[in-house]
């Protein structure tokens, strides 16, 4: 970015636990030039897991403290006093509750707001949730910019009345380096789990949440198992376990000894590594997902539904189904295992050359890096270098 303005960047975000929004912004601010733009971090919760790594890696990282779902205008205040220390040239929120409070400590400064989801179904939502998603229709207006990472996020929410000054469209980034083909890795999560070298292992990554859809993905797993008895399921994510009386009730009919649940993992690279074919089952809210993004940067190829962006990220490097249909997934996980291995690593081996294309972190990086920096021109009194 050629400038000579340091520029300070304030995130608000609503909490710092495992999530895509919350990975997203941690290859963010990891990978900026921190010569021109200084990012500190402000988590409306607790620090969380990426909160702490955050702070081991140099950055400013504070909490408000707030609960979830508790309106407290301590929290403004605090942000208020973090702000006034700080002295922002910009405010980027995160999410929609971060949305709304950003306003608060923006005065004077530009707020750009970042949305991260599409079609919601907000009737499995608390009424707090779903104030926050038509407020934020509301105040739509009063930001710089709404950053988006998808085209379905930004048709779902203008069809909600969200009507800002500009919408920016800046895709998630993958770091290709972290997230690569690894046959040691591979080798190790499978003797881990004693999943046979040659078995077909199809995987599933993602947090216990109703728009994820385990229902649909247990349906059509309990399908494949019956027709091929060699296939293993491995799920990850957060509320997945052994223990989960849902998961218990929603896996009948698979065998144990092919069912590997592991719950929330910080080594997401190697059980990618470890899998055939990652699936995304997701029936709603999907906006840009990162686990599909991931996968495809391992060399893994995918079975998405065809919901937010996902038909768009894998494009012909995978299969894309219809969203409720376990049937529709089983066909497609039986045609990637009559496909062969051979089949699967050449489509694999075009998913991450995709990613490299079109959704580096390198593309993702520079364009909030140039997005910041017009903003950027709206602040008075800068510090040059």
């Amino acid at each position: 970015m050629n400038t000579t303005r340091h520029i300070r960047v304030m995130h608000l975000i609503s909490g710092l636990n495992t999530g895509g929004a919350e990975r997203t912004l941690f290859r963010l601010v990891t990978s900026m030039d921190k010569t021109r733009i200084q990012n500190v971090i402000v988590s409306m919760k607790s620090l969380g897991t990426l909160g702490e790594d955050l702070k081991k890696q140099g950055f400013s990282v504070m909490k408000l403290g707030m609960q979830k779902g508790i309106p407290d205008p301590r929290g403004i205040v605090r942000l208020l006093g973090i702000a006034s220390i700080f002295r922002p040239d910009i405010v980027q929120c995160w999410m929609y509750h971060a949305n709304l409070l950003g306003l608060f400590a923006g005065f004077r400064k530009p707020v750009l707001w970042n949305i991260r989801c599409s079609n919601m179904d907000l009737s499995r939502y608390d009424i707090m949730y779903r104030i926050s998603v038509r407020a934020g229709a509301w105040t739509s207006k009063l930001p710089y910019c709404i950053v988006v990472n998808s085209k379905s996020g930004k048709t779902w929410h203008e069809g909600l009345g969200y009507s800002p000054r500009r919408w920016e469209l800046i895709p998630n980034g993958f770091d290709t380096n972290t997230f690569r083909p690894d046959n040691k890795a591979r080798a190790r999560v499978r003797e881990m789990l004693k999943i046979p070298d040659n078995a077909f292992v199809i995987g599933h990554v993602a947090r216990l949440d109703p728009m994820k859809d385990y229902v649909t993905f247990f349906k059509a797993a309990l399908m494949m198992s019956k027709a091929q008895h060699d296939i293993h399921f491995v799920l990850a994510g957060k509320g997945i376990s052994d223990n989960s009386p849902y998961i218990g009730q929603i896996s009948g009919g698979i065998p144990k000894n092919r069912l590997h649940l592991l719950d929330e993992r910080n080594d997401i690279p190697d059980i990618l590594n470890a899998l055939d074919v990652c699936t995304l089952a997701s029936s709603y809210g999907e906006g840009m997902p990162n686990i599909i993004g991931e996968a495809m940067s391992c060399g893994i190829p995918c079975v998405v539904t065809d919901t937010g962006d996902s038909a768009f990220m894998v494009e012909s490097t995978g299969l894309v189904v219809p969203a409720r249909s376990p049937n529709a997934m089983y066909q497609a996980w039986r045609k990637l295992f009559v496909g062969g291995s051979k089949s699967c690593k050449e489509m694999g081996i075009r998913a991450r050359e995709r990613v490299m294309k079109h959704f580096s972190i390198s593309k993702m990086v520079s364009s909030y890096e140039k997005l910041y920096l017009e903003a950027s021109k709206l602040t008075k009194g800068q510090k040059k270098i």
